[in-house]
């Protein structure tokens, strides 16, 4: 809420003044809700061509991509870490290089 100050004589007056903007701007919003028109998924995917279908497609397979990601790495770092407790001193090297070089060639 806004004030205003005013110097009446040698003493200052503070008085309120009416902010009508955000009560204008509250009854816009409402109206704005009001009037909003939902629109079913099916009848929005409806309005696809061939090349918004083609990016939906490549957004889907992305996201499984990324959300495949997290749990590959575990299962990679797991069986690097695995490797390391495995072995002794000496074969820690060759211990790890057969567990990447299975990994790279998927023999699991």
């Amino acid at each position: 809420m806004a004030t205003d100050i005013s110097l009446e004589g040698d003493i200052a007056s503070v008085q309120p003044v009416a902010d009508h903007d955000s009560k204008q701007d509250s009854d816009k919003s409402k109206d704005k809700d009001e009037t909003t028109n939902t629109v079913p998924l099916y009848k929005l995917f409806s309005f696809a061509d061939p090349s918004d279908r083609l990016l939906m497609l490549m957004g889907t397979v992305g996201a499984i991509g990324n959300g495949l990601s997290i749990p590959l790495m575990i299962l990679i770092f797991g069986t690097m870490i695995n490797a390391f407790g495995d072995s002794t001193n000496s074969k820690v090297v060759d211990e790890v290089s057969e567990v990447i070089y299975s990994l790279i060639s998927c023999n699991w």
